[in-house]
């Protein structure tokens, strides 16, 4: 038997506005990586890799604040 989220939580996530800059590193890492390889020029296919930390960590930012949304409402939030 599956059970099925509500819509509600599924598209929680996706609101998220820190998920723009995250797919636009991840994109222009791979892009990159991508690019210097085709091309042979290593030292754009490593530099490429410095995006990729960066998507990382705001993808586990945006994770961390859905997790953290689901037991407290916005409005009861502490520092």
């Amino acid at each position: 038997m599956v059970l099925s989220r509500p819509p509600r939580e599924v598209l929680g996530p996706l609101r998220n506005h820190l998920l723009v800059p995250a797919s636009v590193a991840l994109l222009a890492g791979l892009g990159g990586i991508a690019f210097g390889l085709a091309r042979d020029d290593i030292v754009t296919a490593l530099g490429a890799l410095l995006f990729l930390p960066s998507a990382v960590l705001l993808f586990g930012i945006v994770a961390k604040r859905h997790v953290a949304g689901s037991f407290t409402s916005s409005g009861d939030r502490t520092s």
